[in-house]
């Protein structure tokens, strides 16, 4: 399915949707107070400090500070894209989704951007090499702990002034 999902569709579909329901399918809350509190699944911590707002349709982890809609649980926790969620949640829902607008073109070519940025790269290399101040960057490299080996792995290079 291509095309923008309308924002109004986001607001109704986060409307529709438990927030307890959906992350109580996949973490173990427990009711306290007017919210629900479990273990943050997304640090490790031995009290919990994860909680749910029904009310609010948000989630909060005052440890880590993770936060967000139902949306932004699943892209997190199931690792999903922000459209495979909406539509998961859909799904959930029994909606469709609306789309508006052409669908997204691919944008240019990024190859021989790719290209000129290598060749660059490899002409900083070759400068830490060649160039004749090269040796106060290798220096400078030792000095931060950096081997011959390390610089080379990284693709370090020299960038001489001017």
């Amino acid at each position: 399915m291509a095309g923008r999902i309308p924002p109004a569709f986001i607001d109704e579909l986060l409307a529709r949707i438990d927030i307890v329901d959906l992350i109580g399918q996949r973490i173990a809350l427990r009711k306290a107070g007017k919210d629900f509190q479990a273990r943050c699944p997304f640090h490790d911590e031995r009290t919990p400090s994860f909680t749910v707002s029904p009310d609010k349709q948000f989630y909060h982890c005052f440890g880590c500070g993770a936060h967000g809609s139902a949306i932004g649980f699943l892209m997190e926790h199931d690792r999903l894209s922000f459209r495979e969620a909406v539509e998961e949640l859909a799904q959930r829902a029994g909606l469709p989704i609306p789309t508006e607008g052409e669908p997204p073109r691919a944008g240019p070519d990024p190859g021989p951007l790719y290209q000129v940025l290598e060749q660059a790269a490899q002409l900083y290399r070759q400068q830490l090499r060649v160039h004749p101040e090269a040796g106060r960057a290798v220096e400078y490299l030792k000095g931060r702990g950096l081997t011959g080996e390390i610089a080379a792995r990284y693709g370090l290079g020299y960038a001489p002034s001017g």
